[in-house]
């Protein structure tokens, strides 16, 4: 609070995004210490975007924010539907069953307040000549472009999901969110299917909006730019990539990531 001249909610509310960015770990009662992926991309002197300028750097916390934060919003919207656009309050209700199905009794405006962080962060606001500075700022995570907003009738607005292929999605960003969603979804597996890279939970699939042909392109030129370290095999038996590494840790590493 004194170091950085914001309040205790602020605090609390800096702390919560910290933790769920990947880049502080949770330890409740004890000082707060930076995740080795925060002191990989943001330490000044030997971090790899310490100011965050690379958008590949946007994808990767993106990416944790949808596969690993456990928030509601984002398992309904990356995870859940399929359409490409929808309407803001069949999203709305969407989230609210959701919350229904984890048991969970939430008010109709909490609910509401957190379909609007999501959208905030994904998508600028549509009257952004009435909106508040705040607002107009945006959040960073809007650069990517996965999401806007479109006003649909009189009091009606559409979200529309935007889908890769991406000319801002690097090979080696891609490749990262690969290693990371494998470390997540089959850590001890030296092979995994084209069909959870597409659909599974976390899938870069799924998180990075890419239909079937994108994702298979981006595989096939991971294993081109490393051969050492990937194998595709795209046949009518087998459709998966194979790990030619000890593991995704050592993977990781050979690509200088973490």
């Amino acid at each position: 609070m004194v170091a950085l001249g914001i309040g205790r909610n602020m605090v609390k509310s800096v702390r919560f995004w910290m933790q769920a960015f990947g880049l502080m770990a949770d330890q409740p009662r004890a000082d707060p210490t930076a995740t080795p992926f925060a002191i990989w991309l943001l330490d000044q002197k030997r971090g790899a975007d310490p100011y965050l300028e690379d958008v590949g750097s946007l994808w990767l916390l993106h990416w944790r924010l949808a596969a690993k934060a456990d928030l509601a919003a984002w398992h309904v919207a990356f995870f859940q539907l399929p359409e490409k656009e929808v309407l803001k309050r069949y999203l709305l209700q969407r989230l609210e069953r959701h919350a229904v199905s984890l048991d969970k009794k939430l008010s109709a405006t909490t609910v509401r307040q957190h379909l609007d962080i999501f959208l905030s962060t994904y998508a600028a606001s549509p009257n952004t000549e009435r909106a508040s500075i705040e607002e107009r700022l945006g959040s960073p995570l809007q650069e990517l472009g996965l999401a806007r907003i479109v006003p649909a009738g009189e009091k009606e607005e559409l979200i529309e999901f935007s889908r890769g292929p991406w000319k801002h999605l690097s090979l080696e960003t891609f490749t990262r969110v690969l290693l990371d969603y494998w470390e997540l979804a089959a850590p001890n597996d030296k092979t995994i299917s084209l069909r959870s890279l597409q659909t599974g939970f976390g899938s870069p699939g799924l998180t990075l909006r890419l239909d079937e042909r994108a994702l298979l392109q981006l595989l096939a030129e991971a294993c081109a730019l490393y051969p050492a370290l990937f194998h595709l095999s795209d046949s009518a038996e087998l459709q998966a990539i194979t790990l030619l590494t000890a593991d995704v840790r050592k993977a990781k590493a050979k690509v200088g990531y973490v």
